[in-house]
């Protein structure tokens, strides 16, 4: 995608490049968005389960910090991908990976919190979707703050929408 637009980019060309056969490549992958969209979801899963290791998460819901890093080193990419109007539905996709690891963290750092003016399920989707517009903005901006400092911030609001439970 760094080297031509993605709708320039062929089946027979991922062939080539991965030296792979057709029905292997189809045997996985519809098409090549099917390929973008999978290879999104490894590296969330991947992301997952480094963020869940003892030591790394703490009390986040979200690896932010890491996420945002990646993406940052990740610029030429994502610009790419915008060119070819495919970053909406990998933001999509994103968005609903992010929620079912929001609710399972929150189910596991704040299990006995008792009823909530909003349930876990409303506020990780609405946590999610600010964490990917957190996520834009910072990198549409260019912003100075470090990865850490987002995280931070993004988990005072989470706690404190949680009710006040501090991070």
């Amino acid at each position: 995608m760094l080297a031509s637009e993605f709708d320039a980019i062929t089946v027979q060309q991922v062939l080539e490049k991965a030296k792979v056969g057709r029905s292997t490549f189809y045997s996985h992958f519809r098409n090549t968005d099917d390929l973008l969209l999978s290879d999104a979801e490894r590296f969330f899963a991947m992301l997952e389960s480094y963020f869940d290791r003892p030591g790394v998460a703490g009390r986040r819901v979200a690896p932010v910090a890491e996420l945002l890093q990646h993406m940052r080193e990740m610029r030429d990419f994502r610009r790419a991908l915008e060119r070819s109007g495919r970053s909406e539905p990998l933001f999509a996709l994103i968005t609903g990976l992010l929620e079912r690891m929001i609710a399972r963290r929150i189910a596991v750092l704040a299990p006995n919190e008792g009823p909530r003016a909003v349930p876990a399920s409303v506020a990780s989707r609405m946590f999610a979707g600010a964490l990917v517009e957190l996520l834009r903005w910072s990198i549409d901006r260019d912003a100075t703050q470090s990865p850490a400092w987002v995280d931070a911030r993004f988990h005072e609001v989470v706690w404190l929408g949680l009710g006040g439970v501090p991070a």
